[in-house]
């Protein structure tokens, strides 16, 4: 693979919009189309956990974005699967909510395995 391809490929996927790829139902609790890409399944799989993590706290997004340092709109794009957060939004978040939204375990279910 050259440095071209991986910057192309870099790229693509920053351009992946999870919501994109809701096969039915509501984000984040609907399923995704079967030939979802990886990136949609991680913004998916974080959305919810993010949703469920927030819901249980009784923290809304404009608090949690406060507490985070974070812009209320990165907080709304990340929960309605617009975009994926960067690895840096996603420990602001964790930290903010003291507990993981990273989807461990996440490559098994998108390898087919």
């Amino acid at each position: 693979m050259t440095d071209q391809t991986t910057a192309m490929e870099y790229d693509m996927a920053r351009e992946i919009i999870p919501r994109d790829h809701l096969a039915s139902g509501t984000w984040p609790t609907g399923p995704l189309t079967a030939d979802a890409p990886p990136g949609a399944r991680l913004g998916h799989a974080i959305a919810g956990a993010l949703a469920t993590a927030m819901q249980g706290q009784g923290v809304s997004s404009r608090e949690l974005a406060r507490r985070a340092g974070l812009t209320h709109p990165t907080v709304v794009r990340v929960l309605e699967g617009q975009r994926l957060p960067s690895t840096h939004t996603l420990l602001l978040l964790e930290t903010a909510l003291g507990t993981p939204l990273w989807p461990a375990g996440l490559h098994r279910d998108s390898s087919g395995n």
